[in-house]
């Protein structure tokens, strides 16, 4: 493919991983995808692979070969997930799945890990301020998922290669997973039922729009930019912002019920973009209400297909 680089991307059919595949695909790249599952209307060759099983080495070993760059966003979603046998799960498919890439890819090979922005433990305030986060502060996971995504982060850093570790803060659009708030909100608004809201109303996030994250992750593969970046807007947004933006993107009102936050939930997030604005010239500003909108419409079409 002219001019287009060999990527692999593992976890590409989840929610960033299918928006990336096809931002890939869109910029002229030869894409490879590995995940446990496929999703329907695939744009990549798909390779069903599960990266914590011994037993998908020869075949993964293949494709790190063959690829120039590697992006990693296989894992066990879900920073509040509670259910039994969580923390096994997290440590098998975020721990061991990178053990087994590691060990599979060439050591020259460009690996981009794609880590979360939970691995700070939340943004500080400091005199009614909220203090943004910097890449090079000392991290303070809170719970099971940010644990295991700090130590993911330790094993590729440790690898010797060129290697870029990204942390993505709240990424919303089409294809959002069904337990984030988003997602969960507009499903309770079409129910008639009240939407549930962690800690208050007046708590923030660093909103993201998912084009955008893709687009950082694009540039990154193609420049072969080396170090760690955050990627978010830089702008936090309180939650009673996102319920009114999730009001007027379906043009209906619910209950807001509030209720206690668990503690690996922070009362802040909020981005420190100067290195990714600086050295990989990303603006991920994000337009709130346009971003719901999209997500909003995206969603009723493909409810309506089914």
């Amino acid at each position: 493919m002219l001019g287009g680089m060999k990527i692999l991307v593992t976890g590409s059919s989840g929610f960033i991983g299918s928006n990336l595949t096809e931002e890939l695909v869109s910029a002229g790249h030869g894409v490879v995808g590995i995940d446990r599952r496929r999703r329907p209307a695939d744009p990549v060759r798909f390779v069903p692979l599960d990266l914590a099983e011994a037993e998908c080495v020869p075949e993964l070993r293949k494709w790190t070969r063959w690829s120039e760059a590697i992006i990693h966003l296989a894992g066990e979603s879900g920073v509040r997930n509670r259910e039994r046998g969580i923390e096994g799960r997290r440590r098998r498919n975020i721990v061991e799945a990178s053990r087994r890439l590691l060990s599979a890819a060439p050591p020259d090979r460009h690996l981009v890990a794609v880590s979360s922005s939970s691995v700070y433990g939340g943004a500080r305030v400091r005199e009614g301020r909220v203090i943004a986060c910097r890449e090079g502060q000392r991290l303070a996971p809170r719970g099971g998922y940010a644990r295991c995504k700090r130590v993911m982060e330790n094993m590729f850093r440790e690898s010797g290669g060129p290697v870029t570790i990204v942390r993505p803060f709240t990424v919303i659009g089409p294809g959002q997973r069904s337990d984030m708030a988003l997602c969960a909100w507009m499903g309770a608004v079409r129910a008639g039922k009240p939407i549930r809201v962690f800690g208050g109303l007046e708590r923030t996030r660093d909103v993201t729009d998912v084009r955008g994250v893709c687009s950082a992750l694009a540039r990154i593969a193609e420049s072969r930019a080396v170090g760690v970046f955050n990627l978010g807007s830089g702008w936090g947004r309180s939650l009673r912002e996102m319920t009114e933006a999730v009001f007027a993107a379906l043009g209906a009102e619910a209950p807001v019920v509030v209720e206690p936050a668990a503690p690996e939930e922070p009362a802040h997030t909020l981005a420190d973009v100067s290195r990714s604005s600086g050295m990989l010239g990303v603006d991920l500003t994000t337009d709130l209400a346009a971003a719901v909108q999209r997500q909003a419409a995206l969603s009723s079409a493909l409810k309506a297909a089914v």
